[in-house]
């Protein structure tokens, strides 16, 4: 539980000097072109990366359209990173209709070009935060095997995995692995 609790509200002063210094700023909720940039950056990522095609794209923008046509901002968070007016990195909590699995961590990834200016961690951080705050509970998110950076940083947060899936869903047969993170009641 420690290691989850390294991403609590303690590093988002860290994390926001990290961003400052770079040009870079975090806004919450939606913003014009939000939709179709996080739509864009996830489908030229997977297209470059695993060669994913339209059939992805179109479903990551059905489903970043769903989830913000439902947004509750007392429930979900959607994080933008920006470089002055450009889309960056993203990342939302769809915390409205938490089940058995609780809150999804949806939409995260950065900009290749951007990686490695400590955006990913800070939106991380931030998102984690938010949702302690909130009372958190469980918190799970699907990633694909391949992804050795973004694993890392589940695991060191507290994530563990649950099930894992072989499937073409994404458009590009992969290893699906979906983890997940208890979080204690708040005062532990």
């Amino acid at each position: 539980m420690a290691r989850a609790r390294e991403y609590g509200a303690t590093r988002r002063e860290e994390a926001a000097q990290v961003l400052a210094g770079g040009g870079v700023s975090i806004r919450i909720g939606y913003a014009p072109g939000l939709i179709g940039g996080v739509g864009a950056l996830l489908g030229r990522y997977y297209a470059k990366v695993w060669g994913a095609g339209a059939a992805y794209e179109v479903m990551a923008v059905r489903d970043v359209c769903a989830f913000i046509e439902g947004y509750n901002p007392d429930r979900d968070l959607m994080l933008a990173a920006y470089a002055g007016e450009v889309l960056v990195g993203s990342i939302a909590v769809i915390g409205r209709a938490s089940g058995a699995d609780g809150a999804h961590l949806r939409f995260f990834l950065v900009d290749p070009a951007w990686q490695g200016n400590g955006i990913g961690k800070a939106l991380f951080i931030r998102a984690m935060a938010w949702w302690r705050e909130r009372g958190g509970g469980r918190m799970s998110l699907w990633t694909v095997d391949g992804l050795p950076v973004s694993r890392r940083m589940y695991e060191k947060a507290g994530f563990r995995v649950v099930e894992r899936v072989s499937d073409a869903r994404n458009t590009v047969l992969r290893e699906n692995i979906k983890m997940v993170l208890d979080l204690p009641a708040p005062g532990y």
